[in-house]
């Protein structure tokens, strides 16, 4: 606050498209509804019939009718003189109009998409009365996809479509089939290669994006492995022992939430520029890309997409693992936790966050269900009570882990990295390899 006989100030008259400004030494006990009509003159403001209302340069009331001295100029403020523009007065309204007015507009694409979604499957459930399940199936995947071509944004038809056209390859190769594994697993085969050539046409049609592409890719890979698992010796569906499909299931998908980041890289077209080397001529080095943000996004989806789709086919896998019970599948589901919750914790994107945080939930259900299943083993049940209390308590403990220490997370990822490689062989045990070697010898 200012105590000098003089404010040294930078006045300024805005009105319309009239700016002008001007340095003027004001006596620091004066008020500026004393002052106005002089400084008016002396800058040569037009007449307005509003009053003249006073602010400082960001905008701050300044009290026309008080001591500039007492006010918050200073030497060198700027003190803007604008008409006097009014405040609306405010509008009651009752209860009614508010949660009209607070109400959001329904999406009504959303809606339209929900029910082209229903309507394909009760088209798909009349059909089956009449025609046999593969082709009532194949019709509803027609249908969805003609209609994903009419109306490109109900997107949500996509994954619809290509589920459908899965199902009718799947249900034409079990019509006549005996119910042996074998018969399932030319099932699963049957339903990839019609989830991939239906995948491809909506790819070159243009109706999917690169998120649900790779989604239905990733998890059209993860079901055709467990259909070759379907092969192995001892693998009955009657008798629901799975557990061989379901652990090659968990292998390849853990080395896929690995490996995703690069796929996606590679994928969208980026690359780590090529730098010259100390001495070495500069235009070996890469140009970057003049897309390149497009490209990382493009990755970023893919990423997402992948992510998705490995986790649909995985977390159910896991659940399957535990339910055959014993130490061995306990064993793949604490380590397939182990690195899908410490990949979890430590990633920045919220969908593939979550999309590992639900396998490894998954692979802690799976601990829990092979302690049950298992004969009541001290072991596993302690193993299975221990896994129970962490996920229990994890709301106590869960907000410090983003505040570890670097050589933490060292070792964190280490323990990832250590996790990864148990389940090669646990799975491998679990899908018999280990006796088919045997039994070579």
């Amino acid at each position: 606050m200012a105590v000098d006989q003089f404010l040294r100030l930078t006045v300024r008259f805005h009105v319309g498209s009239f700016h002008r400004e001007a340095d003027l030494a004001l006596p620091a006990g004066s008020a500026l509804a004393d002052l106005l009509p002089e400084i008016w003159r002396l800058c040569g403001a037009p007449k307005i019939s509003r009053p003249w209302q006073a602010s400082t340069a960001a905008g701050t009331v300044v009290d026309p009718a008080v001591p500039l001295h007492t006010t918050s100029l200073d030497h060198g403020s700027v003190l803007v003189l604008t008409p006097h523009h009014g405040v609306p007065a405010p509008v009651v309204r009752d209860a009614a109009e508010s949660l009209a007015d607070a109400a959001d507009r329904p999406p009504a694409a959303g809606l339209a998409a929900t029910g082209a979604v229903v309507g394909c499957l009760g088209l798909v459930t009349v059909l089956s009365a009449l025609l046999p399940a593969s082709v009532a199936l194949a019709a509803g995947a027609v249908a969805a996809l003609a209609v994903l071509v009419w109306r490109r944004s109900a997107r949500v038809l996509a994954p619809v479509a290509v589920a459908l056209a899965g199902a009718a390859a799947a249900a034409a190769v079990l019509a006549d089939a005996p119910q042996e594994a074998a018969a399932y697993g030319w099932a699963g085969l049957a339903a990839g290669v019609a989830v991939l050539v239906t995948l491809l046409a909506a790819v070159v049609v243009g109706v999917v994006g690169p998120r649900t592409a790779a989604a239905l890719a990733a998890g059209c890979t993860l079901v055709g492995l467990a259909a070759v698992g379907m092969f192995l010796p001892g693998v009955s569906v009657s008798a629901g022992t799975l557990a061989a499909p379901a652990a090659l299931v968990v292998v390849a998908g853990l080395v896929l939430v690995t490996a995703a980041p690069g796929l996606s890289s590679r994928a969208a077209g980026l690359k780590v520029p090529r730098l010259p080397t100390a001495g070495q001529d500069l235009a070996v080095s890469d140009d970057p890309p003049a897309d390149v943000d497009d490209r990382a996004r493009r990755a970023l989806h893919l990423h997402e997409g992948l992510a998705v789709g490995t986790a649909t086919v995985l977390a159910p896998a896991l659940l399957l693992v535990g339910a055959a019970g014993g130490g061995f599948p306990q064993g793949l589901c604490v380590a397939a936790a182990g690195a899908t919750l410490l990949h979890a914790a430590r990633h920045r994107h919220a969908v593939p966050a979550w999309a590992w945080l639900e396998v490894g939930l998954a692979a802690c259900l799976g601990v829990c269900l092979a302690a049950l299943t298992g004969g009541g083993r001290p072991l596993q049940l302690a193993i299975g009570a221990a896994v129970a209390l962490a996920g229990l308590s994890s709301p106590l403990w869960a907000a410090r882990v983003p505040e570890l220490e670097p050589t933490a997370v060292v070792w964190w990822e280490r323990a990832e990295s250590l996790a990864v490689a148990a389940t090669l062989p646990l799975a491998a045990h679990l899908a018999g390899l280990f006796s088919l070697i045997r039994g070579l010898g």
